[in-house]
């Protein structure tokens, strides 16, 4: 017995000093909170005083008497009581400076009581006198503990709540058992009652159980408001993201509206020239009456009147003016455009492959739509007139998906550059030296003003091959060839 009571004791302080130290990346995170420094200070003070006691009773030569040295640990374990019962209040109102003098006064009157009874009692009066002070303690951190409002719903609130209640129900039976025998005089360790020593020990590991739920309880919140930055770091992000996004968008729209402006004045400067050329042509076909010569001229007169509309088209793209639209078979509409195509890769050993599966139509503005096709096979025919590919070919294929047309151009060239896969589309980016990097995206602005979409197929490694969807007129009556 002379050695299990310090043994237990030292136990009990070194697990407090543990939760203790545990607790100070919490106390860090809360150092603006009073009611958890008022935990801090009872834990710690606790473990130090139940330390001191078990220290000074087993190196006591006479516990009858005890020394002042006992009188200090005891009181600074009061103390410990005083600073929870300081946490329980701080939970739903603030710790005045009255109650902290009334506090202290308390724990000093204490300190004088105990003294009284180690000189004028016996190790009972002062273990009854200990229990009977620490009982009042307790009724006052029940009140409020229970006056808290537990918002947050806390289970380590109930736990907290349950443990001090506990302790209530052991320090009664423990001062009843205290108050009911006489136990003579007691003198060292071995004669301390066994039932009033059990009790004690349980209301220790109690104790250990209400400093852990109140750790719980902070602990919880911690977690809480770690999701809570969480949740408004991604928050944030987001918002950021849009923020970025619409910068995006709007720098896209400054570059629309240069590249607009720029179309429009490019249209008015190169309109005049064609005009003159088509002029001095039409006389010159006048003038001369050979009939190669003619159609020489002939050939010229065509030519300018394509650039013209190609021109104009341009210029409309970029105008408020509302474009002219039709509903086309589209495969038609493709089959009569065979011949620009198949004039612009001829002596480029680029063959031409129609695989034409719709009789879907759609309702486009010819010229813009012939312009966004014309910009995708140009692409396609520089790209495999780099190459030393003994086959070259171009692959044009409709067929319906869905409510949808789709129309896909391949190419058996070297495909698109890695690093501008994801911005094939952007204004002004180019793989090309000599490259303005305005097709493909004055291609996606056509697309998208028919209430289409234009994408590359990341998936296709033979070369290239861009993919066109338009909606479909009359879909109920478009029927795939088979």
């Amino acid at each position: 017995m002379n050695l299990i009571i310090p043994v237990i004791f030292i136990t009990t302080a070194l697990v407090q000093l543990g939760i203790f130290l545990s607790a100070i990346s919490l106390l860090k995170s809360y150092s603006q909170q009073k009611s958890l420094r008022y935990w801090a200070a009872s834990l710690i003070l606790s473990s130090i005083s139940i330390l001191a006691i078990a220290l000074g009773a087993s190196m006591l030569s006479s516990l009858a008497k005890g020394s002042l040295f006992l009188t200090f640990a005891n009181t600074s374990y009061f103390g410990s009581t005083v600073l929870l019962l300081y946490y329980c209040r701080s939970l739903s109102r603030p710790i005045t400076k009255t109650y902290i003098y009334t506090s202290v006064s308390i724990v000093l009157v204490y300190a004088l009581f105990f003294e009284f009874f180690r000189n004028h009692g016996t190790f009972i009066d002062r273990q009854i006198f200990a229990a009977t002070a620490q009982l009042f303690i307790y009724f006052a951190q029940i009140f409020e503990i229970f006056k808290y409002k537990n918002i947050e719903k806390s289970k380590f609130i109930n736990l907290f709540k349950i443990t001090t209640s506990l302790e209530l129900i052991f320090l009664i039976l423990r001062i009843f058992f205290l108050l009911i025998d006489d136990y003579g005089n007691i003198d060292s360790l071995k004669d301390v009652p066994v039932i009033p020593l059990i009790l004690l020990w349980a209301l220790l590991i109690i104790n250990i159980w209400s400093y852990i739920s109140i750790y719980g309880f902070w602990n919880e919140k911690m977690t809480a408001l770690s999701t809570e930055r969480q949740i408004e770091n991604s928050k944030i992000k987001k918002l950021l993201e849009e923020k970025y996004k619409l910068i995006n968008s709007l720098m896209f729209a400054n570059k629309t509206a240069l590249s607009g402006a720029l179309s429009a004045s490019i249209a008015h400067e190169i309109n005049q020239p064609l005009g003159a050329i088509k002029i001095n042509s039409q006389h010159l076909d006048l003038l001369i009456k050979n009939k190669k010569e003619k159609d020489l001229v002939k050939n010229i007169i065509k030519d300018n009147d394509r650039a013209a509309k190609i021109i104009s088209t341009l210029k409309g793209i970029f105008t408020s003016k509302n474009p002219i639209y039709r509903t086309i078979q589209f495969d038609t509409y493709l089959e009569s455009l065979k011949p620009f195509f198949l004039e612009a890769v001829k002596g480029k050993n680029i063959s031409f492959k129609f695989k034409l599966n719709s009789n879907a139509s759609v309702n486009i503005n010819p010229d813009e739509i012939s312009q966004a096709l014309s910009n995708i096979i140009l692409n396609s025919i520089e790209a495999l007139s780099k190459t030393s590919r003994k086959i070259k070919i171009i692959e044009i294929k409709t067929k319906i998906v869905g409510k949808k047309l789709r129309c896909s151009i391949l190419d058996n060239g070297p495909g698109i550059h890695k690093e501008l896969i994801h911005k094939i589309f952007d204004l002004y980016q180019t793989s090309k030296k000599e490259g303005a990097g305005i097709g493909l995206w004055l291609a996606q602005h056509i697309i998208s003003k028919h209430k289409g979409n234009i994408t590359l197929n990341k998936s296709y490694k033979k070369g290239a091959e861009f993919i066109i969807e338009l909606p479909m007129i009359n879909h109920s009556q478009s029927i795939t060839k088979k």
